[in-house]
């Protein structure tokens, strides 16, 4: 069935007949899966086959959504629905929509087996098809009002999914801390919304939100972009709300899986999807992009000093949300969505590979450490580290898409510096002809690749209004936090003080007093 349901929406929507039906089929079908999972659950079809047919359901949108991205990227967006509220059909929804379903059925899939046998596996099936579907309405959503009631939707969704396993204790701290801080951010969110409805007298749809905003005082203005920043900045686990993330490392690894690959990424979203409030003031747009720098310069320097994998994941994803986040400070729309799409990808990867992971580290820890480098290979080392990532990026642009803005030239600039210090990491760890052959093809592949497909989203993906984003010489400050990061973590004996009080306060923010449990799941 889910090979005939793509070529009868195509052939429909072809013939222009039921665009309405499509698009609602696409939607609904992490909803459906939700509720045949909670219906059919304690049936006698058992949890099992109840995971699977929900996972399929869920990826039958998936197909159908991959089948209908020609036409939609062919044509011009348009709304749908009743009156000013709907759905939004455009590149952007399309793409995220088939990444939310795609990896919500691969993840879904991998969870049948790693549940198996477990009571709370239905739970799971059903609150992470209703986060999915949260997140599928949330991108298409062609109105303010339909954007605030999925945006709420998904936070409840994810609550209810961290809950998976509340009798242990760091579960319900995870669930209390991440409800907090949502609580907090959204209530600014609400307010901010509420407002433009309020001016509006009425829901507004996302692509006439400049008409309604340019009329408002500047006060007002500024008031409603920063009210929200602060719920896209909460979503994405960053600065001052980054406390919830890593209290999350209770909830089984298909949750995290999904969390990380998806629930993070809202905050970018909602920047995107209201870039005519948020965009045009370049003071909130340099407050974005400093939020940004800043939890990118924290997570990186938490992820040095965290001993377990799964814990090394998390800050890796707040460090990369934080990468996004000063990405869209830029006005950067584009370059950040290539980055979301990404970062789930590879991300969703390491969280379901998250066991493996733990056995190669058990393994690489009892390995005699490298014999350091001679002065020589290092000054080598760090050379070809610093020309390299500079040459290869440099070559792609001028060849594949010579044309560049001040900020595309410092984003350029700081992807060559952390690829530089990854390369010379490597290079003065184990200096050899095969590890600097393959570091230098694999530098040249992957930039020739990030050129392109930064040039191919920002065709498709570019806002059609003028963008106010912070100035390109702000990423010095990210950039000279993360090399001397690099330079405490390479020469830690020669610079212990400061190295001591980082680890320090570090591990100490990470950590909490362990409180008895109440019990755990049989």
């Amino acid at each position: 069935m889910c090979y005939v349901f793509p070529v009868f929406y195509f052939t429909y929507w072809k013939a222009g007949m039921t665009d309405e039906l499509v698009v609602l089929a696409i939607t609904m079908t992490p909803w459906i899966a939700a509720c045949f999972s909670a219906l059919a659950g304690r049936s006698r079809l058992g949890a099992d086959t109840t995971a699977r047919v929900a996972a399929a359901i869920v990826a039958c949108g998936f197909l159908v959504a991959v089948a209908l991205s020609p036409l939609v990227m062919a044509s011009e967006p348009r709304n749908m629905g009743i009156g000013a509220s709907g759905l939004r059909i455009d590149a952007l929804g399309l793409i995220l929509t088939m990444l939310a379903l795609g990896l919500g059925a691969l993840i879904q899939t991998f969870a049948i087996r790693y549940l198996r046998g477990d009571v709370r596996q239905i739970w799971f099936v059903t609150t992470a098809n209703l986060l999915t579907g949260s997140t599928v309405l949330m991108v298409c959503a062609g109105s303010v009002a339909v954007f605030a009631v999925a945006w709420i939707a998904a936070g409840g969704a994810l609550i209810l999914l961290l809950a998976t396993y509340w009798p242990l204790a760091q579960a319900r701290a995870g669930v209390r801390r991440t409800a907090v801080r949502f609580l907090i951010a959204d209530i600014a969110f609400l307010a901010g919304v509420s407002t433009l409805l309020i001016v509006a007298r009425g829901d507004i749809p996302l692509d006439r939100l400049g008409d309604i905003t340019s009329a408002m005082p500047l006060p007002a203005q500024l008031g409603v972009a920063a009210a929200l920043v602060a719920p896209a900045l909460a979503r994405s686990s960053q600065i001052p709300f980054q406390g919830w993330l890593p209290y999350t490392l209770a909830a089984p690894t298909p949750v995290s899986a999904l969390m990380h690959a998806g629930v993070v990424n809202a905050g970018a979203i909602l920047l995107i999807r209201f870039t005519p409030v948020i965009a045009t003031h370049q003071l909130i747009m340099i407050a974005i992009f400093l939020a940004g720098a800043s939890t990118l310069i924290y997570a990186s320097t938490m992820r040095l000093i965290r001993p377990d994998v799964k814990g090394r994941l998390v800050f890796s994803t707040t460090a990369q949300m934080g990468f996004m986040i000063m990405t869209c400070g830029l006005g950067l729309f584009a370059a950040a969505i290539f980055h979301l799409i990404a970062h789930s990808l590879f991300k969703s990867a390491l969280f379901l590979g998250a066991g493996m992971g733990v056995r190669q580290r058990a393994v690489d820890r009892d390995l005699p450490a490298a014999p350091s480098p001679s002065r020589w290979a290092t000054v080598v080392a760090v050379g070809l580290a610093v020309i390299v990532p500079l040459v290869a990026l440099a070559g792609a642009k001028l060849v594949f898409s010579p044309t560049l803005t001040a900020a595309g030239l410092g984003l350029l600039a700081f992807v060559a510096m952390t690829a530089g210090v990854a390369l010379g990491s490597a290079f003065t760890t184990n200096f050899t002809t095969r590890t600097i052959a393959a570091g230098v093809a694999a530098t040249v592949v992957l930039a020739v690749g990030y050129v392109t497909f930064l040039d191919a989203f920002a065709e498709i993906l570019e806002p059609p209004i003028a963008v106010a984003g912070a100035p390109a010489w702000l990423l010095v400050l990210p950039a000279a936090g993360l090399l001397m990061l690099w330079v405490l973590a390479r020469n830690s004996r020669h610079l212990s003080p400061l190295g001591d009080a980082i680890y320090a306060r570090s591990v100490a923010s990470t950590q909490r007093t362990p409180s008895p449990m109440k019990g755990v799941p049989s």
